[in-house]
């Protein structure tokens, strides 16, 4: 065999040796989109089940031996004049999957943004972070070069629908997701069609024609035109006036197609999808959620006593639903830089208000008080010092029974010391106002739209991902004998609420529901025995 076979036949193993090992890599980074519904199987052709992966590879090996020196050059100039990471990876949704969901895998692009904060440690906007270096990466595509490696794992082809944002997947119909049983491509029909250029629907039509009818000549014309437009015209990198694309909800949001509930909602959906999304939260701040209706007359001491607090690092989120009192001008009395108040435009529920706010939150630490209850005034100095020392992620404290008016009743409410999510499932020992926990740990938690519960609700979540433990110290007051409260509640009443919490927040089937219910009105019975002490009224 001669010398240059000899080489040939190296490389070539060299290159299958490489390809099968970015394939590994992808498997074990790539994930299922497990909470989106599943979309109708595509049947493929010849070219798409048999070829078109031959010649992504063959095009891609192609690519990296004759650019090799444009790589070296752009990563160097990326590393002077950005910074290291020289790469940037980011999640996009790939091909769907024999369930008719899609894989999420790591995309890999040069970067073209610098990583500058705010003062809360927060990203800048795009805008303000895309250098002009950055820009001439994007107008010349020289930022997409990497991409090629996801062409040689296996996650993109050199031609399909481009990859959009998981926070855009969660916007597109059933209909527009069917772009997604093609592989994503490098360049596509949008691409050459416009680019980022024209509208969102028009991208999502150009796509659905591409996976219509995918064929080798087609995918050759769409290479040819991408050279042309990208590299020689360089058109549509950005949309209107945007910096940078306006993501798919934006637009949707922007010209009014969708409500802000909603597009807070699939914001949400999209963030419980990515497997690795960790929030991170302002070491340290305690964010208070504070839903409020119709209590003009307590509202301003329950916010009192956050004011009066001894651990001062908080900030406090107050939604009202729509009160029909005074609560509003109570609330435009208020002036203090920790304290968000939003006003929803229809009454919206306990629940939604608390999702809502904490959305918003940006602290480490969540906590909850409802607008007629109060905390003392060393509550959260206590119960922080307390998590902190013993490296707690979920607690709750006693509480006190107070009236209307804000007598005592002599009343204490206790807990287990330990409660683990079995525990919880048997009852909801801890009142609301008492409990705190580590959503940079936890993550944001969200609850369906139940009328009454939703705070157990949420319990049970948390439960999930960590013990809850008690500080038996009396540091909140609960104010008792309110008309729409659970504990004025008769019991065919409580029980409905029970069997509604466990079979629309838990989504457990109607025979589960009940035992549970039935299980928690036992453990109701026990916890009044057990951990609810009276004394004489004064």
């Amino acid at each position: 065999m001669s010398r240059k076979k000899k080489y040939a036949l190296a490389l070539g193993l060299l290159a299958i040796v490489g390809v099968h090992s970015l394939k590994k890599q992808a498997q074990r980074t790539s994930y299922q989109a497990k909470e989106i519904e599943p979309i109708p199987l595509r049947k493929q052709g010849f070219y798409e089940r048999r070829t078109k992966r031959l010649f992504d590879i063959t095009a891609s090996l192609l690519a990296l031996i004759i650019f090799s020196p444009l790589y070296l050059l752009v990563a160097l100039l990326v590393r002077c004049k950005l910074g290291s990471p020289v790469l940037f990876t980011q999640e996009r949704p790939g091909l769907i999957d024999k369930e008719g969901k899609e894989t999420i895998f790591k995309m890999y692009k040069f970067r073209t943004m610098t990583d500058e904060r705010d003062e809360q440690g927060q990203l800048l906007s795009d805008e303000k972070r895309l250098t002009k270096f950055g820009k001439w990466l994007r107008s010349t595509s020289l930022d997409e070069l990497p991409e090629v490696f996801n062409i040689l794992n296996g996650t993109m082809s050199v031609v399909g629908p481009r990859p959009q944002l998981v926070r855009d997947m969660v916007f597109m119909s059933k209909q527009d997701r069917i772009r997604h049983s093609a592989k994503p491509g490098l360049s596509g029909l949008a691409q050459v069609n416009g680019r980022n250029a024209i509208s969102w629907e028009d991208k999502l039509s150009w796509d659905r024609r591409y996976v219509e009818k995918v064929s080798f000549l087609g995918d050759l014309k769409i290479i040819l035109l991408t050279v042309k437009k990208a590299f020689i015209k360089q058109e549509g990198i950005s949309m209107d006036n945007h910096a940078t694309a306006l993501d798919y909800g934006d637009y949707l949001l922007e010209s009014g197609q969708i409500e802000e509930m909603d597009y807070d909602i699939k914001q949400f959906e999209a963030k419980k999808i990515q497997k690795n999304n960790v929030r991170k939260g302002i070491e340290g701040l305690v964010s208070i959620i504070m839903p409020s209706y119709n209590t003009a007359t307590l509202i301003k001491s329950s916010i009192q006593s956050v004011l009066d607090q001894t651990y001062r690092n908080w900030e406090l989120i107050i939604v009202d639903d729509c009160s029909t009192d005074h609560t509003q001008d109570v609330l435009k009395d208020i002036h203090d830089p920790r304290i968000t108040i939003i006003y929803n435009k229809t009454n919206e529920g306990a629940a939604m208000s608390r999702n809502k706010a904490l959305r918003l939150a940006k602290g480490q630490w969540m906590a909850f008080l409802d607008s007629d209850d109060l905390w003392h005034k060393d509550k959260l100095e206590k119960q922080l010092s307390f998590m902190n020392k013993n490296n707690y992620s979920f607690s709750y404290t006693n509480y006190e029974e107070i009236n209307h008016r804000g007598g005592k009743m002599n009343v204490e409410v206790k807990g287990p010391k330990r409660i683990t999510m079995r525990g919880m499932y048997r009852y909801c020992w801890m009142g609301c106002l008492t409990v705190m926990y580590d959503a940079n740990k936890v993550g944001v938690i969200q609850i369906e739209d139940i009328k009454k519960n939703n705070d157990y609700a949420m319990w049970l979540k948390v439960s999930q991902k960590c013990d809850c433990f008690h500080l038996d110290e009396t540091l909140a007051s609960y104010r008792r004998g309110r008309l729409d409260s659970i504990s004025s509640s008769s019991l065919l009443t409580l029980i409905t609420w029970h069997y509604r919490l466990f079979r629309i927040a838990e989504k457990k089937n109607p025979v589960m529901s009940l035992l549970c219910t039935l299980r928690n009105m036992i453990f109701g019975f026990y916890k009044k025995k057990r951990y609810v002490k009276k004394g004489e009224r004064t």
